[in-house]
């Protein structure tokens, strides 16, 4: 009966110390750190808190940084109808990448209100795929409602003034409207248009995004 016992307690030291050495290596992993997964940023990704890495409080020399000294200067540029003039910081100035920055403080460069692009090849992009070449058809799809707008032609020409409670209207993302012919001339004037006009409904495929912006202020249409 001894020999029995002490069989036994032999076989469950034996079996203790292999099962230490079989839990051992879960313990170490458990001690393993796990990397962060590396979050990519798209530069082109307009949202309505960001433009690609800007964000309202961006400063120029943060700018500087990200894009390197030579790819973002000051201009002076004429305001609508040449009224008075405004300063503004380009980013990638005479490329289809560039991009102009309206500064809350012009003498401090500390606070952006709005950003705009209206290159022909313009890479940004909105968050609902809207982009340069997208045509009203598809941003009424989108919108859900009808769309209000200027009439072409003059310095406010192609400025959407109101998504009458679509989809878009909560966003701070705005866009300029361009007409690929001038055959309606119903559709050039100082007056508003909407979709739900026959004149432009026929037109919608001819009528597309020219420019893109973001305001950091509260004038969503």
């Amino acid at each position: 009966m001894k020999k029995h016992l002490l069989f036994i307690a032999f076989a469950t030291l034996i079996l203790g110390c292999n099962n230490e050495k079989k839990d051992s290596p879960a313990s170490e992993k458990t001690n393993e750190v796990t990397k962060p997964a590396v979050i990519v940023k798209d530069n082109f990704l307009v949202t309505d808190s960001s433009w690609g890495i800007i964000t309202e409080k961006t400063s120029k020399e943060e700018l500087v940084a990200a894009f390197g000294a030579e790819n973002v200067k000051d201009e002076t540029i004429c305001g609508p109808e040449c009224i008075d003039s405004i300063r503004v910081t380009k980013v990638f100035p005479g490329t289809q990448k560039e991009f102009v920055i309206h500064w809350k403080d012009n003498l401090y460069h500390k606070s952006i209100r709005l950003v705009e692009s209206n290159q022909q090849e313009d890479p940004h992009y909105s968050s609902y795929g809207i982009k340069r070449k997208t045509s009203l058809k598809e941003l009424l799809t989108i919108n859900g409602k009808k769309i209000s707008f200027m009439g072409f032609g003059w310095d406010y020409g192609g400025y959407i003034q109101s998504y009458n409670g679509g989809k878009l209207s909560v966003s701070k993302i705005r866009y300029r409207l361009e007409c690929a012919t001038n055959e309606n001339k119903s559709l050039f004037g100082d007056y508003e248009l909407d979709t739900d006009m026959p004149d432009v409904d026929a037109e919608l495929d001819n009528i597309f995004v020219s420019h893109l912006s973001l305001s950091f202020i509260d004038e969503t249409p």
